[in-house]
């Protein structure tokens, strides 16, 4: 899943591997490691939601990921984006 979006005039993009569940967020030329693959809770998880915060740039950014309560790890899961409480993206996919 990849979904481009601007955080006050820089692009940003978030990236997320669900095979390895690498997830990442790229600003400008620096790029946040959100979740490592390494950890146990990238493969398995008990909520239905889960969400990902980081600062930049003096701006908050959220990103949620919510997925399905059945069989959620083989269907789409919905991704929300927020820039200081505003959402600025949302998309649909693994």
């Amino acid at each position: 899943m990849q979904i481009a979006f601007d955080v006050a005039g820089t692009p940003a993009e978030f990236r997320r591997n669900d095979v390895t569940g690498r997830t990442e967020l790229q600003l400008g030329e620096e790029i946040v490691e959100l979740q490592s693959p390494y950890r146990l809770s990238a493969h398995f998880a008990a909520g239905t939601e889960q969400v990902w915060t980081c600062r930049a740039n003096d701006h908050d950014i959220q990103i949620v990921k919510v997925r399905p309560r059945v069989v959620g790890g083989l269907r789409d899961n919905s991704f929300t984006i927020s820039v200081d409480d505003q959402v600025v993206a949302e998309a649909v996919g693994k």
